[in-house]
């Protein structure tokens, strides 16, 4: 049950506090720099690489991915949704729609290295003892 807990927190963690980073843009003349997604995907796979080695089970890092990825469509599936600028809305807002998709659509790519960097730990770990 602890590592159940363990993924959700992390899960809930990277969605509540990536929804709120991946919003920062910077700009280079009109072109937007979506630098808060990219910091945001990072701290999901941060946060998907800890928790799985914390508990010392893969499967922990997969429910974590999987938790933020619900959380994430859960806030931005809403219909009072300000936190996420749908893709839809490119050509009006161009950077914080690039920043959404970055977001919303960029989750996997974390989740899934991290994934695999927890299993190659996991692996060697286990190497080592036996």
């Amino acid at each position: 049950m602890g590592s159940v807990l363990a993924a959700l927190a992390a899960g809930a963690l990277a969605a509540v506090v990536g929804t709120i980073l991946h919003a920062s843009l910077g700009y280079a003349g009109d072109v937007p720099i979506p630098w808060g997604a990219a910091l945001a995907l990072l701290l999901t796979g941060a946060l998907v690489y800890w928790v799985g080695l914390l508990r010392g089970k893969l499967w922990v890092s997969a429910l974590a991915g999987l938790a933020t990825y619900v959380f994430v469509a859960l806030i931005s599936t809403d219909k009072n949704n300000q936190m996420i600028v749908s893709t839809q809305f490119f050509k009006m807002l161009p950077g914080p729609a690039l920043a959404g998709g970055m977001w919303v659509y960029g989750i996997i790519v974390p989740v899934i290295v991290a994934i695999l960097l927890v299993s190659r730990q996991l692996r060697a770990a286990t190497r080592t003892r036996g």
